[in-house]
């Protein structure tokens, strides 16, 4: 996606910037994508700490309709020396759409490592395209192309059934070229975590997202980004899960985790309501 789709103005009072969302990050359904949100207040808490997410968490209180603009207030809660808490507030014309809370900060350190290991899946060009999104309708089907690396399509959920083992993963990338991959980016696709949900029930389901966490590693420039699921439950109607965001270079550059309210959709695909919030 264009840098752009993340740029804020400034606004009425210090803390405060302004947002113009764009429609590219808005849902069939019209609503603005819940990880486009998150990735929005990421941006401003960068802007006003003029440091870098470590993590940030965000919890969703209401739809936001349309393009209309959002105001972000930034409060900066404690700075230290290598680290700063931030919380920000989203809201629409004084309604909240969703708080979110930060550690922001850098410190140098002798070791780095990483344990968990990335998926044995095909190149991008070689997996097939993942039927959910369709183009042309002037949301982010325009925006975001997937690839289907691990996994099975709806269709075959739909005609087939029975459950996965809660492993699913897509390719996606939402700009041409490689580019230097923001923490913005990341939460945007993050936030595609649920559509593992239908191929490990076995079931349509979608889901609306009640939080959304992500943790960053080391963003590099990459042109896809492999979203790696985990679903680790479904109880009460609610289903949990995580996901490991990959560069095509093997670099691990953050992760994501979610709670997400359950529906059954009979019709997801032809409908093409969305599996996230």
């Amino acid at each position: 996606m264009a840098i752009a789709h993340f740029e804020l103005q400034e606004g009425t009072h210090p803390g405060r910037l302004m947002w113009l969302p764009s429609e590219l990050l808005l849902t069939p359904a019209n609503t603005l994508q819940g990880g486009a949100g998150l990735g929005a207040a990421v941006a401003a808490m960068e802007r006003i700490t003029g440091r870098p997410t470590i993590w940030a968490t965000a919890q969703y209180l209401s739809f936001a309709a349309g393009t209309e603009p959002i105001d972000i207030d930034v409060t900066v809660e404690v700075t230290g020396h290598n680290t700063t808490q931030a919380r920000c507030v989203l809201s629409r014309d004084g309604g909240e759409i969703l708080t979110a809370h930060s550690a922001l900060g850098r410190r140098e350190f002798e070791f780095e490592g990483v344990w968990c290991a990335r998926p044995e899946v095909a190149h991008p060009d070689s997996c097939e395209r993942y039927r959910f999104f369709e183009s042309g309708r002037g949301h982010m089907g325009d925006l975001a192309e997937f690839r289907l690396a691990l996994g099975r399509q709806l269709d075959e959920i739909e005609t087939t059934g029975g459950r996965g083992d809660g492993s699913f993963a897509l390719w996606i990338r939402c700009w041409e070229g490689s580019r230097l991959a923001s923490v913005a980016d990341l939460a945007f696709v993050g936030d595609f975590m649920p559509l593992g949900f239908a191929d490990a029930s076995g079931k349509p389901y979608a889901g609306n997202s009640l939080d959304n966490t992500i943790r960053v590693g080391n963003l590099v420039e990459t042109e896809w980004i492999l979203l790696s699921v985990h679903v680790q439950q479904v109880a009460n109607g609610f289903g949990y899960g995580r996901a490991e965001l990959w560069a095509e270079d093997g670099t691990l550059l953050g992760e994501v985790s979610q709670s997400a309210v359950l529906r059954k959709h009979s019709r997801i695909r032809e409908t093409g309501r969305p599996a996230i919030s």
